[in-house]
Order: structure tokens, then sequence, then C-alpha cells
């Protein structure tokens, strides 16, 4: 019987590995020679746009079955050492491993705090599938509320939530954000020289005229109102632009492949090697979190077992 492979885009994955490489990089660049209020503004938010963009309504239990394998059980294979091998290293008790461990998101935090991530993506695609039945009108409205909603949650409430069950109140808007990029850049992407303009404009507004703009999903501060979300959305729009225009990026298509991997390992990764060697270069540091995940998603992805249990992948 013949099976056809899903396609890949190619634009996808160069976009997946520039935004892990920026997430990496604010996480082990702190020495404060990079200013990362642009980063923090595009490289979360895109991801979640992307995998909008990825995203079909399925029947609820097939989805939650499929995503369940996708991310939760990855999800609990790393994160259940890592977080044992982190509390062994910090003292602390067995009590606080399992308390973190049943909590997640905002209580991860050092060589588990990117791991919110997960959760808030797993329950962001669950929210978003239930509204299947839902008018285009309705979900457009439905996604205003929960914008306006996290709003609040930011500026009034601002407190912790497992599983950064509060984040997806954002993180909804922009998933169908990019849901809505299917049907846009179908039709309009931007030539690149302008889509490169544009971001130099972002970055430089952003990071010498308003600061403000930061922003922490994992702390459910969402920057400026509006704001925030607008500049998310015109940088994403622009960096698939690029992408689309001018697609021969292997280097960064071969790193966007094993984003997901990267995610988990690269701060473990660093914090071993401040641990063992504190005065190593946070460059060299930055480039041996991207190499060694890099290298496993490759090893990995050509095992069965290891491609389902620690990739997601079937």
């Amino acid at each position: 019987m013949n099976t056809r492979l899903k396609p890949r885009f190619t634009w996808i994955d160069n976009t997946r590995g520039l935004m892990i490489i920026l997430v990496a990089m604010g996480h082990i660049i702190i020495d404060g020679s990079i200013d990362n209020t642009f980063n923090t503004i595009i490289r979360m938010p895109t991801f979640f746009m992307i995998s909008g963009f990825l995203f079909k309504f399925k029947p609820k239990k097939v989805y939650l079955k499929h995503k369940s394998i996708h991310l939760l059980l990855p999800y609990f294979v790393y994160l259940i050492p890592i977080l044992a091998v982190q509390m062994y290293f910090e003292d602390k008790t067995v009590m606080e491993y399992f308390g973190r461990l049943l909590l997640g998101g905002p209580f991860l935090y050092a060589w588990t705090g990117v791991f919110w991530f997960i959760t808030c993506l797993f329950f962001t695609q669950q929210i978003f599938n239930l509204l299947n039945s839902l008018k285009v009108r309705i979900l457009n409205l439905v996604m205003i509320l929960m914008l306006i909603l996290a709003y609040l949650d930011d500026f009034i409430f601002n407190f912790n939530i497992p599983w950064s069950l509060n984040i997806c109140l954002y993180t909804c808007p922009l998933f169908f954000i990019g849901f809505l990029f299917k049907t846009l850049i179908k039709n309009k992407t931007l030539p690149a020289l302008v889509s490169i303009l544009i971001l130099c404009i972002l970055y430089f507004i952003t990071t010498n005229i308003i600061p403000e703009s930061y922003t922490n999903l994992k702390e459910a501060n969402y920057g400026i109102p509006l704001l925030g979300i607008a500049i998310s959305t015109l940088s994403a729009f622009c960096l698939i632009s690029f992408f689309k225009s001018i697609p021969e990026f292997k280097l960064l298509a071969v790193i966007g492949k094993a984003s997901m991997i990267i995610m988990y390992l690269h701060l473990p990764i660093r914090y071993l090697i401040l641990h063992f060697q504190p005065n190593t270069n946070q460059w060299f540091i930055l480039f041996i979190s991207l190499l060694i995940p890099t290298a496993l998603y490759y090893l990995l992805n050509r095992n069965k077992t290891s491609r389902l249990v620690l990739l997601g992948e079937s």
C-alpha cells in the first residue's frame, strides 16, 4: 500500500530554527551584551502562531490522544529525571520535587523553566479544537474576549496557576492568528528585503523607544496591551514572508526540526556545564546547548520507539 507523507514546509523549519536559537540565546547569553526586548516579543508568540498555522480541527478524542502522545509523553519523560537532578543539586526535598512535578508551569524554574511551554501549548490546542462548532464571527469574539481576560490577568490578578493554564488566554488568540495565516500567506507575502527592513525597524523601536514592550509569557507579562500582540503578529508575518521568499537555509531547517528537544534540553545542559565549569564562555555553552540536542534528535529519529517516546513522533 502506498502511504504519502505529509509535506513539510521548509519555511516552518527555518522559522522554528531561528526562534529556538533566540530562545536558547535569551536563556544563556545573560551578561547584558544582547538586548532581549525584541527577542521576547517575537520568539514564543511565533511558536504559537506556527502551531496555529499547522492546526486542523479533528474529533476531540482523537486529537486529545494524538497530542497527549506528541506533547505530554515526552514532557514527562524529560521532566521527571531533569527535575530530579535539579532538586538534587539544589538540595530540595522529595515533597518539593513532587509538588513542582505535579503543578508544572510557573512552578518550574531554572533547569526546567521552559517546560511551561509544553503544557501551555497542549491546552491551547485542546481549547481551540473544542471551538470547532463555532461560526467564524463568534470565534473572533471569543478570541477577543480571551485577549481582554489575558490583560486583566496580567494587570489585576497576576497569580500562578498550575500548568500555565491562565497563559492560554493569551496564547489562544496567538494560535488563532496563526490559523488565519493559512489563508493570508497563500494570497499575500512581503518581499524579502521589505520583511527584513520592517523587522529591523521593529527591533529598533522596541529596543530603544518602547522597552516596556518586553514580554514574558510564562509570567503572564504581555507587554503593552494590543501593541505587543500587534508587533508579534507583524514580526511573525515578516519572518514567514522572508523564509517563503528565500527558503534555502539548510542549517536553520536542521535545527528547526529538532526545536522541541532543544527546548527541553538547552537549559539543563547550560546548568550542568556551569555546575562543573562555572567560568565556561556563555557563547560556547550556547553552541553546545544547540549542538547536543540537535544531534540527539537525528539519532533518536532513527528508531521507532525512541522517536515515539522521546520525540513524540510516530
